[in-house]
């Protein structure tokens, strides 16, 4: 349980610009419905964008953008990914993150399925140097195949020579860790709801972890009885992620300006990628399922009040 401090000032993200970075082109029916869940990196060359696009056909397929700032995007006209011909995302592809490791991205994403009387999303991973040509990897836990496995985040490095995850199976956050990203073992809850309002219902992660001084720093939503979602923070041991060290009580960003009340999904802030500067975390985010957003905050003075909340374990 983390420990409170009522003196502490709740810091909070500063929305970027107070518009939508990327709204949904109502003449491509493959995005017309919304696009939100952006997966984003920044290298040198530039930035890269997978993002989750509702078409009118209720479909979920990837887009992709590219950017020199990553304020302004453009969009390529076409799909990047869509759902292959197996029966396990046959009605989409779904909220992507990304990492880069050994020179390979590596892009975890929810597979859907759903048919009359039949409804399951499980997490599979694409491979790809170049966001042309992608492989596609379907991981297998070691308790067996699970229904309704989601959310899941790859570390950016490899963790005692193993990669990891964090994924949600209702409504907990898991670990597991694989040699080859097919086989993962080592299942365990590593975080679970708390009763702070914000965060009651259910949580999952949002972003891949960042290393920082203190352990790595994990940006997840948390979901509310009244399914509004916020997005938190909490530290993770470096050497031993399945630790938690620092947990904050309150949200970071919740829902409040208009674009993230009213859309496809109302009240909704679904944070996936989170980008390191000199002085700041970026955050990008889905509001109400419709567009993608930015929102910015210190890194240092979020490291200093995220010590303030140690948790008990």
């Amino acid at each position: 349980m983390a420990l409170s401090n009522r003196n502490t000032k709740q810091i909070k993200f500063t929305r970027i610009e107070g518009v939508p970075l990327i709204q949904p082109d109502p003449s491509l029916a493959w995005e017309a419905g919304g696009v939100f869940a952006p997966a984003v990196i920044h290298e040198t060359t530039g930035w890269k964008m997978l993002y989750r696009a509702y078409g009118s056909d209720k479909i979920s397929r990837l887009g992709f953008a590219e950017s020199k700032d990553g304020g302004i995007w453009e969009k390529h006209k076409r799909p990047r990914v869509i759902p292959d011909s197996s029966n396990l995302e046959c009605s989409g592809v779904e909220d992507p993150r990304i990492v880069k490791i050994d020179n390979k991205y590596l892009i975890t994403y929810t597979a859907y399925a759903a048919k009359p009387g039949f409804e399951r999303t499980r997490i599979r991973i694409l491979e790809t140097t170049d966001f042309h040509e992608f492989r596609r990897i379907s991981p297998s836990f070691s308790n067996g195949q699970r229904e309704n496995d989601k959310d899941g985040v790859l570390f950016p490095e490899k963790i005692r020579n193993s990669y990891v995850m964090l994924h949600r199976v209702f409504p907990n956050i898991q670990i597991s860790s694989s040699k080859d990203l097919k086989k993962w073992v080592g299942y365990k809850t590593v975080l679970k709801p708390t009763k702070n309002k914000w965060e009651l219902l259910k949580i999952g992660s949002g972003a891949p972890p960042i290393r920082t001084s203190i352990g790595w720093l994990l940006f997840y939503h948390g979901v509310s009885q009244d399914k509004q979602y916020s997005m938190g923070a909490a530290i993770l041991d470096i050497h031993s992620p399945a630790k938690v060290l620092y947990r904050l009580p309150f949200s970071l960003l919740s829902p409040d300006v208009t674009y993230e009340k009213e859309g496809v999904v109302p009240n909704v802030v679904f944070g996936t990628s989170a980008i390191e500067l000199v002085y700041n975390y970026y955050l990008y985010y889905g509001a109400a399922d419709r567009v993608i957003a930015a929102a910015l905050i210190d890194k240092s003075e979020l490291v200093k009040t995220l010590l303030q909340y140690p948790v008990i374990n």
